[in-house]
């Protein structure tokens, strides 16, 4: 297989699997992400409705309370009066004073009793459509006004809040706390987020990617908390979901890294190309023709398989393993036999009664069922004389074996021992398996020069194919001395470079028209 491509392709894989574990990465983290910001925003919309439902709890309470003092029939401030509202602000829990109005002015108070001067109150920050009236943060009485608080006055009593141990003040200053009536008051919390009412459409406006929002009030639905929040409580709060989130898109790269470049060198592997090779008509046919050594003449060829696909070649000495170890050999044997069929019988070029000669696979001799190749016979329009090739091997010896191969010559098929003297064929095979040919092994004429002695069997090959009178064929002539020593030598057919390369079919017919 040629490395350049093969090279090129595992670049390529490594830039593919870069990128999908880079889009893989930033998938996982968009949705982590957004799973994430769902999480904080939840819970920031739970910590301000938390903050708000604590004031209702307050505002009710107070409603509680101004709704049993005004039952009161009391006319003006005296002991037996402040008795009841004491009793009153006993039952509050978030009242911490009540004071009664003589004239529009405070006359009496829980803490401080009956003032010597009544107090008349500035005025209201707001009134509420309850025409309950509010101060917010106005100095109090009840801490000689060096403290701020918020009171609200309904008929002719008023009660200080304890706003503060309910709303959880903290250094966060990232919400505000406002009335959104007809005129905006601030309230609590950092109030520079808002100077304004907001519309109703500012308040029904949400972004599930904006952290920002604005929530009311259930039931003082003009009570309104404005939440723009401080990253750096944020990053303190969910810094370990952070650090997952980083360690979930690491692991997500490295592992879809790996999967991406696993997938693409097992599709871009031997077994995966053959499969589809096979499936795609990436295998085709070359043929190399053989001679009789008498005449010169191109007499036959041996069908010869190649593959190409778009990652490069792979050469014989690496698919054909392949294709055993997958156990394909059947499937592969059919296809090449079909593709060189018609390629040869379509040919102009190619006479009748020509010898085209087939590899076939020692194993698929050895199964229970025969190997079709019917379909050989019909396509054989030329009466081509065909040759099935078996190379030396101990699975054609069996009784399986044998009985298959006279079942194939039965039907006109005419059979040929490849590299006949490097394997396991004895004289009583040979005799058993009545084949027509034996090919020489290339490395006898090879060595034919050197005069080894391997090359000195020759002759003795040549004696035992003319005592079972077969035909030779010597594989591997290169050199016009070979071929003249093995015509010597009585061995009637060449085939080798020295009569041409595997070739295309329509290079094979100019060779047998040329040797004519």
């Amino acid at each position: 297989m040629s490395h350049k491509p093969l090279n090129e392709h595992i670049t390529a894989d490594k830039a593919k699997a870069v990128l999908v574990s880079l889009v893989s990465a930033i998938i996982v983290t968009l949705l982590l992400f957004l799973i994430m910001l769902s999480f904080v925003k939840e819970q920031e919309e739970r910590r301000a409705l938390e903050i708000l439902n604590n004031v209702g709890v307050v505002f009710q309470d107070a409603s509680a309370t101004l709704d049993r003092v005004n039952e009161l029939t009391f006319a003006q401030c005296s002991n037996e009066h402040l008795f009841a509202m004491r009793k009153i602000l006993f039952r509050s829990r978030f009242v911490k004073e009540i004071g009664f109005y003589e004239d529009d002015a405070l006359g009496c108070s829980t803490y401080l009793g009956i003032l010597d001067v009544p107090f008349t109150d500035a005025a209201p920050d707001f009134v509420t459509i309850q025409d309950d009236i509010f101060w917010v943060n106005t100095p109090l009485a009840l801490f000689d006004e060096k403290a701020v608080g918020t009171v609200v006055k309904r008929g002719r009593y008023n009660a200080v809040l304890d706003m503060g141990n309910v709303i959880g003040f903290t250094r966060f200053l990232d919400w505000q706390l406002f009335y959104n009536g007809d005129k905006f008051y601030h309230m609590a919390g950092n109030k520079t987020l808002l100077k304004n009412s907001v519309s109703e459409s500012e308040l029904s406006s949400d972004s599930f990617f904006s952290l920002h929002f604005i929530k009311c009030h259930d039931v003082y639905y003009l009570t309104c908390l404005k939440v723009d929040p401080d990253m750096n409580r944020l990053f303190d709060l969910h810094v370990g979901k952070l650090l997952l989130l980083f360690l979930v898109t690491l692991m997500t790269a490295a592992f879809s890294h790996v999967l991406t470049f696993n997938y693409l060198r097992h599709k871009h592997s031997l077994e995966s190309r053959i499969k589809k090779g096979l499936a795609k008509s990436s295998f085709y046919c070359v043929y190399q023709p053989f001679v009789d050594l008498e005449s010169g003449e191109v007499i036959g060829c041996e069908v010869l398989s190649r593959f190409e696909d778009e990652l490069g070649a792979i050469y014989p000495d690496e698919f054909i393993p392949q294709i055993k170890a997958l156990g394909i050999t059947r499937e592969f044997t059919q296809d090449m036999i079909k593709k060189s069929m018609l390629e040869l019988t379509n040919c102009e070029g190619i006479p009748k009664d020509f010898k085209v000669s087939f590899n076939l696979f020692p194993m698929d001799f050895n199964q229970d069922y025969c190997l079709d190749l019917d379909f050989a016979l019909t396509l054989n329009t030329k009466n081509f004389k065909l040759v099935l090739e078996i190379t030396e091997d101990e699975q054609i010896s069996t009784h399986s074996a044998i009985k298959h191969i006279k079942s194939l010559k039965s039907k006109g098929f005419l059979f040929a021992i490849d590299d006949f003297g490097v394997g396991y064929s004895n004289l009583s095979q040979l005799k058993t398996m009545n084949c027509d040919f034996l090919k020489i092994d290339r490395s006898f004429v090879m060595e034919m020069e050197e005069n080894s002695i391997r090359s000195s069997l020759i002759p003795h090959i040549v004696g035992i194919a003319n005592g079972l009178e077969i035909k030779l064929i010597a594989e591997g002539v290169e050199n016009s001395e070979q071929a003249s020593e093995l015509r010597n030598l009585s061995v009637g057919f060449g085939q080798g470079w020295l009569y041409g390369k595997p070739q295309s079919v329509e290079s094979l017919a100019e060779s047998v028209q040329q040797s004519a």
